[in-house]
Protein backbone atom coordinates (compact mmCIF):
# COMPACT_ATOMS: atom_id res chain seq x y z
CA UNK A 1 0.00 0.00 0.00
CA UNK A 2 2.82 2.40 0.90
CA UNK A 3 4.61 1.78 -2.39
CA UNK A 4 1.36 2.36 -4.29
CA UNK A 5 0.69 5.66 -2.52
CA UNK A 6 4.23 6.86 -3.10
CA UNK A 7 4.28 5.89 -6.78
CA UNK A 8 0.99 7.73 -7.32
CA UNK A 9 2.33 10.89 -5.69
CA UNK A 10 5.58 10.71 -7.65
CA UNK A 11 3.80 10.20 -10.98
CA UNK A 12 1.63 13.22 -10.13
CA UNK A 13 4.40 15.52 -8.97
CA UNK A 14 7.22 14.67 -11.38
CA UNK A 15 5.59 16.13 -14.53
CA UNK A 16 4.78 19.33 -12.62
CA UNK A 17 8.38 19.69 -11.46
CA UNK A 18 9.68 19.08 -14.98
CA UNK A 19 7.36 21.68 -16.49
CA UNK A 20 8.33 24.26 -13.87
CA UNK A 21 12.03 23.61 -14.47
CA UNK A 22 11.61 23.98 -18.23
CA UNK A 23 9.67 27.23 -17.80
CA UNK A 24 12.28 28.63 -15.46
CA UNK A 25 15.07 27.62 -17.84
CA UNK A 26 13.37 29.26 -20.82
CA UNK A 27 12.64 32.38 -18.76
CA UNK A 28 16.28 32.54 -17.79
CA UNK A 29 17.36 32.27 -21.41
CA UNK A 30 14.95 35.02 -22.46
CA UNK A 31 16.07 37.33 -19.67
CA UNK A 32 19.70 36.97 -20.69
CA UNK A 33 20.86 34.90 -17.71
CA UNK A 34 23.17 32.09 -18.73
CA UNK A 35 22.48 28.88 -16.82
CA UNK A 36 25.35 27.57 -14.68
CA UNK A 37 24.02 24.01 -14.30
CA UNK A 38 22.67 24.47 -10.78
CA UNK A 39 19.11 23.79 -11.91
CA UNK A 40 19.99 20.45 -13.49
CA UNK A 41 22.15 19.50 -10.52
CA UNK A 42 19.38 20.33 -8.07
CA UNK A 43 16.81 18.37 -10.03
CA UNK A 44 18.79 15.14 -9.96
CA UNK A 45 20.12 15.72 -6.46
CA UNK A 46 16.71 16.21 -4.86
CA UNK A 47 15.09 13.53 -7.01
CA UNK A 48 17.72 11.07 -5.78
CA UNK A 49 17.31 12.35 -2.23
CA UNK A 50 13.57 11.77 -2.40
CA UNK A 51 14.01 8.27 -3.81
CA UNK A 52 16.54 7.33 -1.13
CA UNK A 53 14.23 8.76 1.53
CA UNK A 54 11.51 6.37 0.33
CA UNK A 55 13.96 3.46 0.31
CA UNK A 56 15.20 4.24 3.82
CA UNK A 57 11.73 4.76 5.33
CA UNK A 58 10.20 1.69 3.66
CA UNK A 59 13.17 -0.51 4.61
CA UNK A 60 13.14 0.65 8.23
CA UNK A 61 9.37 0.22 8.44
CA UNK A 62 9.45 -3.30 6.96
CA UNK A 63 12.32 -4.42 9.17
CA UNK A 64 10.74 -3.10 12.38
CA UNK A 65 7.37 -4.57 11.39
CA UNK A 66 8.94 -8.00 10.90
CA UNK A 67 10.67 -7.77 14.26
CA UNK A 68 7.47 -6.71 16.05
CA UNK A 69 4.88 -8.77 14.23
CA UNK A 70 6.79 -11.90 13.11
CA UNK A 71 10.11 -12.15 14.96
CA UNK A 72 10.49 -15.84 14.03
CA UNK A 73 10.70 -15.11 10.27
CA UNK A 74 14.33 -15.10 9.14
CA UNK A 75 14.26 -15.96 5.43
CA UNK A 76 11.98 -14.60 2.77
CA UNK A 77 11.66 -11.95 0.09
CA UNK A 78 10.25 -9.38 2.51
CA UNK A 79 13.17 -9.84 4.89
CA UNK A 80 15.70 -9.62 2.06
CA UNK A 81 14.17 -6.41 0.75
CA UNK A 82 14.04 -4.86 4.21
CA UNK A 83 17.68 -5.70 4.94
CA UNK A 84 18.79 -4.42 1.53
CA UNK A 85 16.99 -1.14 2.00
CA UNK A 86 18.38 -0.71 5.53
CA UNK A 87 21.95 -1.87 5.04
CA UNK A 88 22.53 -0.31 1.61
CA UNK A 89 19.89 2.40 1.25
CA UNK A 90 20.19 4.18 4.60
CA UNK A 91 23.99 4.78 4.43
CA UNK A 92 23.72 6.18 0.90
CA UNK A 93 20.81 8.33 2.02
CA UNK A 94 22.83 9.68 4.96
CA UNK A 95 25.77 10.52 2.67
CA UNK A 96 23.45 12.47 0.35
CA UNK A 97 21.85 14.18 3.35
CA UNK A 98 25.30 15.30 4.54
CA UNK A 99 26.14 16.71 1.11
CA UNK A 100 22.78 18.51 0.91
CA UNK A 101 23.22 19.97 4.38
CA UNK A 102 26.67 21.30 3.48
CA UNK A 103 25.30 22.80 0.27
CA UNK A 104 22.46 24.53 2.12
CA UNK A 105 24.90 26.06 4.60
CA UNK A 106 27.50 27.20 2.06
CA UNK A 107 25.17 28.59 -0.63
CA UNK A 108 22.39 30.98 0.50
CA UNK A 109 20.71 30.63 -2.91
CA UNK A 110 20.17 26.91 -2.29
CA UNK A 111 17.51 27.54 0.33
CA UNK A 112 15.68 29.85 -2.06
CA UNK A 113 15.84 27.40 -4.96
CA UNK A 114 12.81 25.72 -6.49
CA UNK A 115 14.43 22.28 -6.19
CA UNK A 116 14.70 22.47 -2.41
CA UNK A 117 11.13 23.77 -2.07
CA UNK A 118 9.81 21.05 -4.41
CA UNK A 119 11.63 18.32 -2.47
CA UNK A 120 10.29 19.45 0.92
CA UNK A 121 6.77 19.80 -0.51
CA UNK A 122 6.63 16.38 -2.18
CA UNK A 123 8.42 14.57 0.65
CA UNK A 124 6.25 16.23 3.30
CA UNK A 125 2.99 15.43 1.49
CA UNK A 126 4.11 11.83 0.90
CA UNK A 127 4.94 11.40 4.56
CA UNK A 128 1.70 12.91 5.83
CA UNK A 129 -0.45 10.82 3.47
CA UNK A 130 1.31 7.56 4.45
CA UNK A 131 1.17 8.48 8.14
CA UNK A 132 -2.54 9.29 7.89
CA UNK A 133 -3.25 5.97 6.14
CA UNK A 134 -1.31 4.19 8.88
CA UNK A 135 -3.27 6.01 11.59
CA UNK A 136 -6.48 4.92 9.86
CA UNK A 137 -5.32 1.29 9.97
CA UNK A 138 -4.37 1.54 13.65
CA UNK A 139 -7.71 3.06 14.66
CA UNK A 140 -9.74 0.71 12.46
CA UNK A 141 -7.88 -2.28 13.89
CA UNK A 142 -8.58 -1.14 17.45
CA UNK A 143 -12.27 -0.31 16.91
CA UNK A 144 -13.35 -2.86 14.29
CA UNK A 145 -11.02 -5.83 14.70
CA UNK A 146 -10.50 -5.26 18.44
CA UNK A 147 -6.75 -5.64 18.12
CA UNK A 148 -3.52 -3.76 17.55
CA UNK A 149 -2.20 -3.53 14.02
CA UNK A 150 1.51 -3.56 14.90
CA UNK A 151 2.88 -3.02 11.35
CA UNK A 152 0.54 -0.04 10.91
CA UNK A 153 1.71 1.40 14.23
CA UNK A 154 5.35 1.06 13.20
CA UNK A 155 4.58 2.66 9.85
CA UNK A 156 2.81 5.51 11.64
CA UNK A 157 5.80 6.18 13.90
CA UNK A 158 8.39 6.09 11.11
CA UNK A 159 6.47 8.19 8.59
CA UNK A 160 5.21 10.54 11.29
CA UNK A 161 8.83 11.23 12.22
CA UNK A 162 9.69 11.78 8.54
CA UNK A 163 6.85 14.27 8.20
CA UNK A 164 7.78 16.12 11.42
CA UNK A 165 11.39 16.43 10.26
CA UNK A 166 10.48 17.83 6.85
CA UNK A 167 7.87 20.14 8.37
CA UNK A 168 10.52 21.60 10.69
CA UNK A 169 12.98 21.96 7.81
CA UNK A 170 10.37 23.79 5.75
CA UNK A 171 9.57 26.18 8.60
CA UNK A 172 13.26 26.95 9.15
CA UNK A 173 14.65 27.16 5.63
CA UNK A 174 11.89 28.00 3.15
CA UNK A 175 10.57 31.43 2.27
CA UNK A 176 6.86 31.94 3.02
CA UNK A 177 6.01 31.93 -0.68
CA UNK A 178 7.65 28.54 -1.19
CA UNK A 179 5.49 27.01 1.55
CA UNK A 180 2.24 27.97 -0.15
CA UNK A 181 1.72 24.90 -2.34
CA UNK A 182 2.55 22.54 0.53
CA UNK A 183 0.12 24.24 2.91
CA UNK A 184 -2.59 24.49 0.26
CA UNK A 185 -2.46 20.80 -0.69
CA UNK A 186 -2.11 19.68 2.92
CA UNK A 187 -5.14 21.73 3.98
CA UNK A 188 -7.10 20.38 1.01
CA UNK A 189 -6.24 16.75 1.82
CA UNK A 190 -7.08 17.27 5.48
CA UNK A 191 -10.42 18.94 4.76
CA UNK A 192 -11.55 16.33 2.23
CA UNK A 193 -10.59 13.41 4.48
CA UNK A 194 -12.11 15.04 7.57
CA UNK A 195 -15.42 15.80 5.86
CA UNK A 196 -15.63 12.24 4.50
CA UNK A 197 -14.95 10.71 7.90
CA UNK A 198 -17.23 13.05 9.86
CA UNK A 199 -20.12 12.53 7.43
CA UNK A 200 -19.76 8.74 7.65
CA UNK A 201 -19.40 8.92 11.45
CA UNK A 202 -22.51 11.08 11.91
CA UNK A 203 -24.49 8.93 9.48
CA UNK A 204 -23.55 5.73 11.28
CA UNK A 205 -24.35 7.35 14.65
CA UNK A 206 -27.81 8.38 13.42
CA UNK A 207 -28.39 4.84 12.19
CA UNK A 208 -27.45 3.52 15.62
CA UNK A 209 -29.68 5.81 17.67
CA UNK A 210 -32.58 6.47 15.29
CA UNK A 211 -33.05 3.18 13.48
CA UNK A 212 -34.45 0.71 15.97
CA UNK A 213 -34.79 -2.44 13.85
CA UNK A 214 -32.19 -5.02 15.00
CA UNK A 215 -31.83 -6.45 11.49
CA UNK A 216 -30.94 -3.01 10.18
CA UNK A 217 -28.34 -2.05 12.78
CA UNK A 218 -26.33 -5.26 12.40
CA UNK A 219 -22.83 -4.17 11.48
CA UNK A 220 -23.40 -0.59 12.56
CA UNK A 221 -20.59 -0.86 15.10
CA UNK A 222 -18.15 -1.74 12.33
CA UNK A 223 -19.42 1.18 10.29
CA UNK A 224 -18.86 3.49 13.25
CA UNK A 225 -15.32 2.18 13.69
CA UNK A 226 -14.39 2.58 10.04
CA UNK A 227 -15.89 6.08 9.93
CA UNK A 228 -14.05 7.05 13.11
CA UNK A 229 -10.81 5.76 11.57
CA UNK A 230 -11.27 7.97 8.49
CA UNK A 231 -12.03 11.00 10.68
CA UNK A 232 -9.04 10.24 12.90
CA UNK A 233 -6.81 10.17 9.82
CA UNK A 234 -8.08 13.44 8.36
CA UNK A 235 -8.68 15.75 11.31
CA UNK A 236 -5.04 15.90 12.51
CA UNK A 237 -3.89 16.84 9.00
CA UNK A 238 -6.44 19.63 8.76
CA UNK A 239 -5.61 20.91 12.24
CA UNK A 240 -1.86 20.90 11.61
CA UNK A 241 -1.97 22.46 8.16
CA UNK A 242 -4.92 24.81 8.33
CA UNK A 243 -6.07 25.51 11.86
CA UNK A 244 -2.63 25.93 13.42
CA UNK A 245 -0.66 27.20 10.42
CA UNK A 246 -2.14 28.36 7.14
CA UNK A 247 -5.45 29.57 8.53
CA UNK A 248 -3.52 32.25 10.40
CA UNK A 249 -1.49 33.37 7.38
CA UNK A 250 -2.29 36.57 5.47
CA UNK A 251 -4.91 36.26 2.75
CA UNK A 252 -3.34 35.46 -0.62
CA UNK A 253 -4.68 34.13 -3.94
CA UNK A 254 -3.89 30.57 -2.85
CA UNK A 255 -5.50 31.19 0.55
CA UNK A 256 -8.62 32.58 -1.09
CA UNK A 257 -8.58 29.69 -3.58
CA UNK A 258 -8.92 27.31 -0.65
CA UNK A 259 -11.48 29.29 1.36
CA UNK A 260 -13.87 30.40 -1.40
CA UNK A 261 -14.18 27.61 -4.01
CA UNK A 262 -13.55 24.73 -1.57
CA UNK A 263 -14.42 25.85 1.94
CA UNK A 264 -17.44 27.92 0.89
CA UNK A 265 -18.46 26.63 -2.55
CA UNK A 266 -18.05 22.86 -2.16
CA UNK A 267 -19.43 22.86 1.37
CA UNK A 268 -22.47 24.85 0.23
CA UNK A 269 -23.08 22.25 -2.49
CA UNK A 270 -22.94 19.53 0.16
CA UNK A 271 -25.33 21.46 2.38
CA UNK A 272 -27.86 22.17 -0.35
CA UNK A 273 -27.70 18.63 -1.70
CA UNK A 274 -28.06 16.96 1.69
CA UNK A 275 -30.83 19.27 2.89
CA UNK A 276 -32.75 18.86 -0.37
CA UNK A 277 -32.61 15.09 -0.15
CA UNK A 278 -33.76 15.07 3.47
CA UNK A 279 -36.66 17.45 2.73
CA UNK A 280 -37.62 15.40 -0.32
CA UNK A 281 -37.73 12.13 1.63
CA UNK A 282 -39.78 13.73 4.40
CA UNK A 283 -42.31 15.05 1.88
CA UNK A 284 -42.48 11.71 0.09
CA UNK A 285 -43.16 9.92 3.37
CA UNK A 286 -45.87 12.41 4.35
CA UNK A 287 -47.70 13.04 1.06
CA UNK A 288 -45.88 11.04 -1.61
CA UNK A 289 -45.49 7.42 -2.57
CA UNK A 290 -42.60 5.84 -0.58
CA UNK A 291 -41.24 2.49 -1.75
CA UNK A 292 -41.54 1.00 1.75
CA UNK A 293 -44.02 1.21 4.59
CA UNK A 294 -41.39 0.66 7.30
CA UNK A 295 -40.39 3.95 8.85
CA UNK A 296 -37.06 2.58 10.04
CA UNK A 297 -36.03 1.56 6.54
CA UNK A 298 -37.15 4.91 5.16
CA UNK A 299 -35.15 6.79 7.82
CA UNK A 300 -32.13 4.61 7.09
CA UNK A 301 -31.97 6.08 3.59
CA UNK A 302 -32.03 9.62 4.98
CA UNK A 303 -29.35 9.50 7.67
CA UNK A 304 -26.41 9.91 5.31
CA UNK A 305 -28.10 12.86 3.58
CA UNK A 306 -28.78 14.45 6.97
CA UNK A 307 -25.14 13.95 7.92
CA UNK A 308 -24.00 15.56 4.66
CA UNK A 309 -26.25 18.57 5.31
CA UNK A 310 -25.10 19.01 8.92
CA UNK A 311 -21.36 18.52 8.38
CA UNK A 312 -21.37 20.49 5.12
CA UNK A 313 -23.37 23.28 6.75
CA UNK A 314 -20.99 23.55 9.71
CA UNK A 315 -17.96 23.60 7.41
CA UNK A 316 -19.61 26.22 5.20
CA UNK A 317 -20.44 28.39 8.20
CA UNK A 318 -16.89 28.10 9.55
CA UNK A 319 -15.19 29.05 6.27
CA UNK A 320 -17.65 31.88 5.75
CA UNK A 321 -16.73 33.25 9.18
CA UNK A 322 -13.02 32.93 8.39
CA UNK A 323 -13.51 34.85 5.16
CA UNK A 324 -15.64 37.50 6.89
CA UNK A 325 -12.94 38.09 9.50
CA UNK A 326 -10.35 38.78 6.80
CA UNK A 327 -12.72 40.86 4.69
CA UNK A 328 -12.73 44.62 5.10
CA UNK A 329 -15.84 46.74 5.01
CA UNK A 330 -15.03 47.83 1.45
CA UNK A 331 -16.63 45.86 -1.36
CA UNK A 332 -13.78 44.32 -3.37
CA UNK A 333 -13.55 41.80 -6.19
CA UNK A 334 -12.91 39.09 -3.61
CA UNK A 335 -16.22 39.93 -1.92
CA UNK A 336 -17.94 39.79 -5.29
CA UNK A 337 -16.40 36.39 -6.06
CA UNK A 338 -17.81 35.10 -2.77
CA UNK A 339 -21.32 36.43 -3.38
CA UNK A 340 -21.57 35.43 -7.04
CA UNK A 341 -20.18 31.98 -6.24
CA UNK A 342 -22.92 31.38 -3.66
CA UNK A 343 -25.57 32.72 -6.04
CA UNK A 344 -24.33 30.39 -8.79
CA UNK A 345 -24.44 27.31 -6.57
CA UNK A 346 -27.98 28.08 -5.44
CA UNK A 347 -29.03 28.86 -9.01
CA UNK A 348 -27.86 25.41 -10.10
CA UNK A 349 -30.22 23.78 -7.59
CA UNK A 350 -33.10 26.01 -8.66
CA UNK A 351 -32.46 25.19 -12.34
CA UNK A 352 -32.64 21.50 -11.51
CA UNK A 353 -35.99 22.16 -9.85
CA UNK A 354 -37.31 23.91 -12.97
CA UNK A 355 -36.20 20.94 -15.06
CA UNK A 356 -38.04 18.53 -12.77
CA UNK A 357 -41.19 20.68 -13.00
CA UNK A 358 -41.22 20.25 -16.77
CA UNK A 359 -40.53 16.53 -16.39
CA UNK A 360 -43.49 16.20 -14.00
CA UNK A 361 -45.80 18.09 -16.38
CA UNK A 362 -44.85 15.81 -19.26
CA UNK A 363 -45.32 12.78 -17.03
CA UNK A 364 -48.82 13.99 -16.28
CA UNK A 365 -49.91 14.49 -19.90
CA UNK A 366 -47.99 11.70 -21.68
CA UNK A 367 -48.75 8.07 -20.80
CA UNK A 368 -45.78 5.70 -20.46
CA UNK A 369 -44.91 3.28 -23.25
CA UNK A 370 -46.07 -0.30 -23.00
CA UNK A 371 -43.68 -2.25 -20.79
CA UNK A 372 -41.91 0.87 -19.46
CA UNK A 373 -41.03 1.10 -15.79
CA UNK A 374 -43.54 3.11 -13.81
CA UNK A 375 -42.68 6.54 -12.43
CA UNK A 376 -44.30 8.27 -9.48
CA UNK A 377 -45.70 11.61 -10.61
CA UNK A 378 -46.24 12.74 -7.02
CA UNK A 379 -42.62 12.05 -6.12
CA UNK A 380 -41.41 13.95 -9.19
CA UNK A 381 -43.48 16.96 -8.19
CA UNK A 382 -42.15 16.78 -4.64
CA UNK A 383 -38.55 16.63 -5.90
CA UNK A 384 -39.16 19.71 -8.06
CA UNK A 385 -40.78 21.60 -5.18
CA UNK A 386 -37.91 20.69 -2.87
CA UNK A 387 -35.19 21.97 -5.18
CA UNK A 388 -37.17 25.10 -6.04
CA UNK A 389 -37.75 25.89 -2.37
CA UNK A 390 -34.18 25.20 -1.22
CA UNK A 391 -32.27 26.44 -4.26
CA UNK A 392 -34.63 29.28 -5.14
CA UNK A 393 -34.72 30.71 -1.63
CA UNK A 394 -30.94 30.57 -1.29
CA UNK A 395 -30.44 32.13 -4.71
CA UNK A 396 -32.85 34.94 -3.93
CA UNK A 397 -31.11 35.58 -0.60
CA UNK A 398 -27.71 35.96 -2.21
CA UNK A 399 -28.93 37.70 -5.37
CA UNK A 400 -31.04 40.21 -3.46
CA UNK A 401 -27.89 41.34 -1.65
CA UNK A 402 -26.19 41.81 -5.03
CA UNK A 403 -29.19 43.70 -6.39
CA UNK A 404 -29.12 46.12 -3.43
CA UNK A 405 -25.44 46.87 -4.01
CA UNK A 406 -26.02 47.28 -7.76
CA UNK A 407 -28.82 49.75 -7.07
CA UNK A 408 -26.58 51.80 -4.77
CA UNK A 409 -23.54 51.79 -7.10
CA UNK A 410 -24.83 50.78 -10.54
CA UNK A 411 -21.89 51.88 -12.69
CA UNK A 412 -19.24 50.41 -10.43
CA UNK A 413 -21.03 47.07 -10.07
CA UNK A 414 -21.77 46.83 -13.79
CA UNK A 415 -18.08 47.37 -14.58
CA UNK A 416 -16.96 44.63 -12.18
CA UNK A 417 -14.96 41.85 -13.87
CA UNK A 418 -16.48 39.31 -11.47
CA UNK A 419 -20.03 40.27 -12.45
CA UNK A 420 -19.20 40.11 -16.16
CA UNK A 421 -17.47 36.76 -15.72
CA UNK A 422 -20.47 35.41 -13.78
CA UNK A 423 -22.91 36.44 -16.50
CA UNK A 424 -20.73 35.21 -19.37
CA UNK A 425 -19.99 31.87 -17.72
CA UNK A 426 -23.69 31.44 -17.01
CA UNK A 427 -24.54 32.14 -20.65
CA UNK A 428 -21.81 29.79 -21.81
CA UNK A 429 -22.86 26.89 -19.60
CA UNK A 430 -26.54 27.43 -20.41
CA UNK A 431 -25.73 27.49 -24.13
CA UNK A 432 -23.77 24.24 -24.00
CA UNK A 433 -26.50 22.50 -22.00
CA UNK A 434 -29.22 23.79 -24.33
CA UNK A 435 -27.37 22.66 -27.47
CA UNK A 436 -26.76 19.17 -26.08
CA UNK A 437 -30.39 18.90 -24.95
CA UNK A 438 -31.68 20.01 -28.37
CA UNK A 439 -29.46 17.46 -30.12
CA UNK A 440 -30.67 14.65 -27.87
CA UNK A 441 -34.32 15.66 -28.30
CA UNK A 442 -33.90 15.90 -32.09
CA UNK A 443 -32.34 12.45 -32.20
CA UNK A 444 -35.22 10.93 -30.23
CA UNK A 445 -37.82 12.66 -32.40
CA UNK A 446 -36.17 11.63 -35.67
CA UNK A 447 -35.66 8.07 -34.48
CA UNK A 448 -39.31 7.68 -33.51
CA UNK A 449 -40.43 9.33 -36.75
CA UNK A 450 -38.37 6.92 -38.85
CA UNK A 451 -39.76 3.94 -36.96
CA UNK A 452 -43.32 5.23 -37.13
CA UNK A 453 -43.66 5.53 -33.36
CA UNK A 454 -44.09 9.30 -33.19
CA UNK A 455 -46.68 10.15 -30.54
CA UNK A 456 -47.24 10.70 -26.85
CA UNK A 457 -44.48 8.24 -25.99
CA UNK A 458 -42.01 10.41 -27.89
CA UNK A 459 -43.00 13.42 -25.81
CA UNK A 460 -42.36 11.37 -22.71
CA UNK A 461 -38.92 10.34 -24.00
CA UNK A 462 -37.84 13.95 -24.53
CA UNK A 463 -39.09 15.18 -21.17
CA UNK A 464 -35.62 15.60 -19.66
CA UNK A 465 -34.08 17.45 -22.66
CA UNK A 466 -37.22 19.57 -22.83
CA UNK A 467 -36.90 20.42 -19.14
CA UNK A 468 -33.25 21.39 -19.58
CA UNK A 469 -34.11 23.68 -22.50
CA UNK A 470 -36.89 25.37 -20.53
CA UNK A 471 -34.66 25.81 -17.46
CA UNK A 472 -31.72 27.24 -19.40
CA UNK A 473 -34.01 29.51 -21.45
CA UNK A 474 -35.69 30.87 -18.30
CA UNK A 475 -32.41 31.56 -16.53
CA UNK A 476 -30.76 33.01 -19.63
CA UNK A 477 -33.70 35.30 -20.35
CA UNK A 478 -33.61 36.85 -16.88
CA UNK A 479 -29.86 37.29 -16.85
CA UNK A 480 -29.91 38.66 -20.40
CA UNK A 481 -32.05 41.51 -19.09
CA UNK A 482 -29.45 42.08 -16.37
CA UNK A 483 -26.67 41.98 -18.94
CA UNK A 484 -28.43 44.49 -21.20
CA UNK A 485 -28.90 46.84 -18.26
CA UNK A 486 -25.20 46.57 -17.43
CA UNK A 487 -24.27 47.33 -21.03
CA UNK A 488 -26.32 50.52 -20.93
CA UNK A 489 -24.49 51.61 -17.79
CA UNK A 490 -21.03 50.89 -19.20
CA UNK A 491 -19.14 53.73 -20.93
CA UNK A 492 -19.76 53.80 -24.69
CA UNK A 493 -16.94 52.48 -26.88
CA UNK A 494 -16.50 55.90 -28.51
CA UNK A 495 -15.33 57.34 -25.19
CA UNK A 496 -12.08 55.42 -25.50
CA UNK A 497 -9.32 57.01 -27.55
CA UNK A 498 -8.34 55.07 -30.68
CA UNK A 499 -4.72 55.30 -31.73
CA UNK A 500 -3.06 54.51 -35.06
CA UNK A 501 -3.09 50.87 -36.03
CA UNK A 502 0.46 50.92 -37.45
CA UNK A 503 3.28 53.13 -36.22
CA UNK A 504 6.74 53.27 -37.80
CA UNK A 505 9.45 54.92 -35.69
CA UNK A 506 12.35 56.22 -37.78
CA UNK A 507 15.28 57.00 -35.51
CA UNK A 508 17.63 55.45 -32.95
CA UNK A 509 16.44 51.99 -31.81
CA UNK A 510 14.87 52.30 -28.35
CA UNK A 511 12.74 49.43 -27.05
CA UNK A 512 11.45 51.51 -24.12
CA UNK A 513 10.02 54.14 -26.48
CA UNK A 514 8.54 51.46 -28.76
CA UNK A 515 6.89 49.75 -25.79
CA UNK A 516 5.37 52.98 -24.54
CA UNK A 517 4.00 53.76 -28.01
CA UNK A 518 2.60 50.25 -28.25
CA UNK A 519 0.83 50.62 -24.90
CA UNK A 520 -0.55 54.10 -25.63
CA UNK A 521 -1.88 53.34 -29.11
CA UNK A 522 -2.63 49.63 -29.02
CA UNK A 523 -1.23 49.36 -32.55
CA UNK A 524 1.64 47.53 -34.19
CA UNK A 525 4.96 49.35 -33.81
CA UNK A 526 7.98 48.97 -36.10
CA UNK A 527 11.39 50.56 -35.59
CA UNK A 528 13.50 51.62 -38.58
CA UNK A 529 17.02 52.37 -37.34
CA UNK A 530 18.37 55.76 -38.37
CA UNK A 531 20.75 58.34 -37.00
CA UNK A 532 19.30 61.04 -34.81
CA UNK A 533 19.13 62.44 -31.28
CA UNK A 534 17.62 60.38 -28.45
CA UNK A 535 13.85 60.04 -28.52
CA UNK A 536 11.64 62.23 -26.35
CA UNK A 537 8.92 59.70 -25.31
CA UNK A 538 6.51 62.36 -24.01
CA UNK A 539 6.59 64.33 -27.25
CA UNK A 540 6.15 61.16 -29.31
CA UNK A 541 3.08 60.08 -27.33
CA UNK A 542 1.60 63.59 -27.48
CA UNK A 543 2.20 63.70 -31.22
CA UNK A 544 0.45 60.35 -31.77
CA UNK A 545 -2.52 61.48 -29.67
CA UNK A 546 -3.51 63.81 -32.48
CA UNK A 547 -3.10 61.29 -35.30
CA UNK A 548 -6.12 61.03 -37.60
CA UNK A 549 -5.04 58.22 -39.90
CA UNK A 550 -4.48 54.50 -39.32
CA UNK A 551 -0.88 54.37 -40.62
CA UNK A 552 1.65 56.90 -39.36
CA UNK A 553 5.40 57.43 -39.49
CA UNK A 554 7.23 59.28 -36.73
CA UNK A 555 10.62 60.69 -37.77
CA UNK A 556 13.13 61.74 -35.13
CA UNK A 557 14.51 64.96 -36.56
CA UNK A 558 17.11 67.36 -35.26
CA UNK A 559 14.40 69.66 -33.86
CA UNK A 560 12.31 66.83 -32.42
CA UNK A 561 9.90 64.22 -33.76
CA UNK A 562 7.48 64.96 -36.57
CA UNK A 563 4.61 62.96 -38.01
CA UNK A 564 3.64 61.65 -41.45
CA UNK A 565 0.17 60.11 -41.90
CA UNK A 566 -1.23 57.86 -44.62
CA UNK A 567 -3.98 55.31 -45.22
CA UNK A 568 -7.62 55.39 -44.18
CA UNK A 569 -8.93 58.02 -41.77
CA UNK A 570 -9.02 56.94 -38.15
CA UNK A 571 -12.15 57.31 -36.02
CA UNK A 572 -10.82 59.62 -33.37
CA UNK A 573 -12.77 60.59 -30.28
CA UNK A 574 -10.11 62.23 -28.17
CA UNK A 575 -11.11 65.79 -27.25
CA UNK A 576 -7.87 67.21 -28.56
CA UNK A 577 -8.05 65.38 -31.89
CA UNK A 578 -8.63 68.55 -33.88
CA UNK A 579 -6.25 70.78 -31.96
CA UNK A 580 -3.13 69.89 -33.92
CA UNK A 581 -2.02 71.74 -37.00
CA UNK A 582 -2.00 70.18 -40.44
CA UNK A 583 1.17 71.83 -41.67
CA UNK A 584 3.94 69.35 -42.40
CA UNK A 585 7.36 70.00 -41.04
CA UNK A 586 9.70 69.43 -38.13
CA UNK A 587 9.40 70.47 -34.51
CA UNK A 588 6.40 68.34 -33.57
CA UNK A 589 4.13 69.47 -36.40
CA UNK A 590 2.31 66.85 -38.45
CA UNK A 591 1.95 66.36 -42.12
CA UNK A 592 -0.08 64.10 -44.39
CA UNK A 593 1.42 61.94 -47.09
Amino acid sequence: MVIGIISSLVSLALPIVLVVLVVRYVSGRQSGRVGDGHGVRRFFQYLLLYGLLIVAAVGLTDLLSLLVDRPDVVAGAATARALTFVVIGIPIFLVLVTWTRRTLRSDPEERRSLGWAAYLTIAGLTAVVVAAASLHDVVAGALVDRGLDAPALVRLIVWGAVWALHWALGERTLQPGHRTVHLFLGSLIGLATSLTGLIALLGATLDTFVVAQPDIIVGTGADLGRAAAVAAAGVPIWVAYWLLRWGRAPASPWWLGYVLPVGVGVCLVLTVGGASLVLYRVLVWLVGEPDTQHLDRWIEGSTTAAAVAVVGGLSWWYHRQVFAQRSTGERTEVTRVYEYLLAGVALLAAATGVTLVVVAVVEAVAPPRVGAIGFSLVNAVLAAVTLLVVGGSLWWTFWRRIVRVAAAEPVREAASPTRRAYLLVLFGVAGVVAVVAVLVAAYLLIDDALQGHLGAGTLRDVRVPLGLVVATATISAYHWVVYRADRRLAPPPAAARLGPRQVVLVGPPDEAVAGRVRRSTGGRVEVWPAAGPPWDPDRVVALLAGARFAQVVVVDGADGPWLLEAGAPLVQSAPDAGQHGDQPGPGGEQGKA
